[in-house]
């Protein structure tokens, strides 16, 4: 054997054919009687016994390999669009395998011999190999209308049998309806005699004991009503009695915090006066103690240095100023302390003079107090201490007095 039938033989077109021949075989390629898809099956199948027979009269050492390759590879291509039509049933893939299939028929056709002395058998074939196709179709689809005609008459004859039976249950129905229809009909005369009879005694009943129910509540009524008049009489007076506490102990308590108000600057005032004398004794001293002590040391040889006393005057002063600062700031808490007494006597003794009185003029007073307490202001007739200015000239009136000495 030449290398020539070896390589034709051994070639992948032969594989690739004969798996596309087998795939197409299969009964179970159309599963859903589309008859389009038998037709594409059918095309397909009448190509490959076409090919078969030119197959069968090529000489492997007159073909070139170029041709198997290019079989090979259309072959492939239809071989697999007919493997994802039996995934998906999707006759789009049949119709690209019969465009592959065509480009098969054409590259056969270019072989350099002719093949024209059996070519009439090979369309024979190729013409029973579609016919096959198309009445194994027709043979199963025959089936299949006959077992569905089957299947029906058994249906249909349930059906009858069931329509039967279920007429007789309909006349039994019927007839129990009408002895149901006739009992109801007697049982709700009977019924309505009845209900008006029981509802007419139910009506009088209701009646009377509506009136003996309406004039009991009446009764009560007038009772709560007087009970009700007394207790909100009652609240009333608690009422009253609740704001006149109320305001005793507003006032109990406003009072007080002015009393304590009043401690807090008496204890300022004291404590500011107590500094200021302290300061003022040291001033004095820082003038006069020298002086005396010369006079002691030395009484009959005693002259006074009037240069050496006025040089003592700055360190006096540096005493004397905040003496005199803490001196008003201690008035001003004494104002205060005298305001918040004022107040707190005022407080402490407003509500038994106004309980007497009309209620009119009581409030008008009471508005004319608050006023007078509560507003910002000194204290009439006081006598406020000088201020800075006023300081200074007692200061210069004192070194004065002091020279002319």
């Amino acid at each position: 054997m030449s290398r020539w039938n070896d390589q034709f033989q051994s070639h992948a077109f032969r594989n690739t054919w004969n798996s596309l021949k087998a795939a197409l075989g299969e009964e179970d390629l159309e599963k859903n009687g589309n008859e389009a898809a038998i037709k594409e099956i059918a095309r397909l199948r009448k190509v490959t016994a076409y090919v078969d027979s030119v197959l069968e009269q090529i000489d492997p050492e007159l073909i070139p390999l170029s041709h198997l390759d290019g079989l090979n590879q259309h072959a492939s291509n239809c071989f697999q669009q007919v493997n994802t039509f039996k995934g998906n049933q999707n006759i789009g893939h049949l119709h690209n395998a019969n465009t592959h299939a065509d480009s098969v028929i054409v590259l056969f056709s270019q072989t350099p011999f002719a093949l024209l002395a059996r070519q009439g058998d090979g369309l024979a074939h190729a013409a029973n190999a579609y016919a096959s196709t198309l009445d194994q179709h027709l043979i199963r689809l025959n089936q299949t209308v006959n077992n569905e005609i089957e299947t029906v008459k058994t249906q249909v004859a349930s059906i009858q049998a069931n329509i039967a039976e279920e007429k007789k249950s309909l006349d039994n129905l019927n007839a129990q309806i009408t002895t149901v229809a006739q009992t109801i009909q007697a049982q709700t005369a009977e019924f309505n005699t009845q209900f008006q009879a029981n509802e007419k005694t139910r009506t009088d009943k209701f009646e009377t004991a509506a009136t003996k129910l309406q004039q009991k509540a009446d009764d009560e009524f007038r009772d709560v009503a007087t009970k009700a008049g007394t207790i909100l009489k009652v609240l009333g007076k608690f009422h009253d009695d609740a704001a006149k506490v109320f305001g005793v102990v507003v006032n109990t308590m406003q009072a007080g915090a002015y009393s304590l108000y009043a401690n807090e600057e008496k204890s300022t005032a004291n404590l500011l006066r107590w500094s200021a004398i302290i300061l003022m004794i040291l001033g004095v001293a820082v003038l006069v103690v020298p002086e005396v002590a010369k006079i002691m040391n030395n009484v009959a040889g005693y002259t006074l240095d009037w240069k050496v006393t006025l040089g003592r005057v700055p360190f006096s002063l540096i005493l004397f100023v905040p003496a005199f600062y803490l001196a008003r700031e201690s008035s001003k808490h004494r104002n205060n302390e005298i305001l918040n007494r004022r107040r707190e006597l005022i407080l402490s003794t407003i509500d038994p003079y106004l309980a007497l009185l009309d209620e009119k003029k009581a409030e008008e007073i009471k508005v004319e107090i608050a006023k007078g307490i509560f507003s910002e202001g000194n204290l009439p007739n006081e006598q406020t201490v000088g201020d800075s200015s006023n300081v200074i000239a007692q200061i210069a009136n004192l070194v004065k007095q002091v020279r002319d000495k």
